[in-house]
């Protein structure tokens, strides 16, 4: 496979996954969509803090220049690809009951599974992250997806009431207005301007993180 189609299926695995999930969300609209995608936001979040405080650099001749451990990027697929490789497999069918999977549910979650570690596998042959750094990322994403939907099989769902649901679906409304906005002002290819917003940002962020580690 050529670099140059490597490059575009690596630019456009973001609008892909993004524009899955959209349409996963305007589809079913019920409380396990609004719950992954609550998750996915918390767990992208998560992932920025831990690249400020551990401010490890990105490869030599990368075009970014945040910090890259962990990768955002690898975190996001990994949590996407196992917490709908969970649902298809092992769905919940009611609070706390798993349902069996079988070969053909088990083959569409192998395969979104594969899917999410070729899309990280890309930021390393792209020379945006170092294979450790995409590692880790995937580790967490896959990590908080089991968790996280732990954590709707057996709390959420004993306790879902209309109330809860329509919160659900406010709070992920919230939740991607907020990402959306940020992602604009954060600018995501990171400008190599010194006085972009991102740059400043990011500047600050990491003089904090440093000035933490002082004391």
């Amino acid at each position: 496979m050529g670099h140059g189609l490597l490059h575009h299926i690596d630019a456009g695995t973001k609008w892909l996954v993004s524009g899955a999930v959209f349409g996963v969300l305007l589809w079913r609209q019920d409380s396990a969509i609004c719950w992954c995608v609550l998750g996915s936001v918390g767990a992208a979040a998560n992932c920025k803090c831990l690249k400020v405080l551990i401010n490890q650099s990105r490869p030599r001749g990368a075009r970014k220049v945040d910090p890259g451990m962990p990768s955002s990027h690898a975190q996001s697929l990994g949590f996407l690809s196992i917490y709908f490789a969970l649902d298809v497999a092992f769905p919940f069918s009611g609070p706390a009951q798993r349902v069996p999977t079988d070969s053909g549910r088990a083959a569409w979650a192998g395969m979104l599974v594969a899917g999410g570690l070729f899309g990280s596998w890309l930021r390393v042959a792209m020379g945006f992250h170092t294979t450790a750094q995409v590692a880790v990322g995937y580790a967490l994403g896959a990590a908080s997806a089991v968790v996280w939907q732990s954590l709707y099989g057996y709390q959420v769902l004993p306790h879902l009431t209309p109330l809860l649901l329509r919160s659900l679906q406010g709070a992920t409304v919230l939740a991607g207005g907020l990402t959306w906005w940020l992602a604009r002002w954060m600018e995501p290819q990171f400008s190599d301007d010194p006085d972009s917003p991102s740059r400043f940002a990011v500047k600050v962020l990491s003089d904090v993180a440093k000035d933490h580690r002082r004391e």
